[in-house]
């Protein structure tokens, strides 16, 4: 069975990666079928993707239910698997086997039903930042480190604003800058998730709910708040979900506070920029424009 790449996977790859990535999405059917004969697996259910993956269940002679992902060629895979390996199974999903030539990876399976399942919004962000506390255990050496992401992350935020200028008032930026500042002296040994939305944490048999495609970095989980607050955009006490968020997560709600108006303006700069639809603009206008504590 040739397995299909989904459409919006091709989209986004294109989007990035240019030439490469399509070079890349064109021998991808091959090199899942190369991939399930090794590791003796064979499809089970429709095929999924994210931004940077296909996802595709499949039955494993040896593990049963699982899920097999190949992802376009990055570090991250690596440092996911190493996050994943640290875990163990503490509150995300388990790694079965891994070929790092391919980046592809084969986890335990769970879902199909994610936080969005949950009727309450409250609840929902309750859920996801106590995984987020599980989820901090020591790093392993050698992790990507958030405050090692901060100056890439203080000259992207010029490049945007001198591409926009007047589309953010400056004070907002500001805001921004001095929290990237901030999260330049981040010492926090444990690991983060890096992008924990509903989407990424998948209801389980082996415990309630498993977080899956963690970014493998080390630092604050207040950092996270972002996409938990930025979840369900109807919902309008933005300020009162980030505290849920932080007192679940074990987390100080000024500096999840502070992460979400830095993410959200940079996040607000790029959809701008590219068109891109990735969160609610006027979600992330309202984010961007809490005050917080400088």
């Amino acid at each position: 069975m040739t397995v299909v790449v989904p459409g919006g996977l091709g989209r986004a790859v294109r989007l990035r990666e240019g030439e490469r990535g399509r070079r890349w999405l064109d021998g991808l059917p091959a090199l899942v079928e190369r991939v399930l004969r090794a590791w003796r697996c064979r499809p089970d259910g429709a095929v999924g993707h994210g931004q940077v993956a296909i996802v595709v269940p499949v039955r494993s002679v040896r593990h049963g239910p699982a899920v097999l992902k190949i992802s376009y060629p990055s570090a991250r895979t690596r440092h996911e698997v190493r996050a994943l390996r640290s875990l163990d199974g503490r509150g995300a999903v388990r790694v079965y086997a891994v070929d790092e030539a391919s980046h592809a990876v084969l986890l335990e399976r769970a879902g199909p039903a994610t936080l969005a399942s949950v009727p309450s919004a409250d609840h929902a962000i309750e859920l996801a930042g106590a995984l987020a506390r599980t989820l901090a255990v020591p790093a392993p050496p050698g992790v990507p480190t958030l405050a090692g992401t901060t100056d890439g992350w203080a000259d992207q935020l010029d490049r945007q604003v001198a591409a926009a200028p007047g589309l953010v008032p400056p004070a907002v930026v500001d805001r921004a800058r001095a929290t990237i500042r901030l999260l330049r002296n981040d010492s926090t040994a444990t690991l983060m998730h890096g992008d924990l939305h509903f989407g990424n944490v998948l209801r389980a048999r082996r415990e309630p709910w498993l977080a899956i495609d963690p970014l493998g970095w080390r630092g604050t989980a207040a950092y996270d708040a972002f996409t938990v607050a930025a979840e369900r955009p109807g919902q309008r006490d933005l300020r009162a979900r980030i505290h849920r968020y932080a007192a679940a997560a074990g987390v100080d709600a000024d500096l999840a506070l502070a992460c979400c108006q830095a993410r959200a303006t940079s996040s607000y700069l790029h959809q701008r920029r590219t068109g891109g639809r990735w969160f609610d603009d006027d979600l992330l206008y309202r984010l961007m424009t809490l005050d917080h504590p400088a």
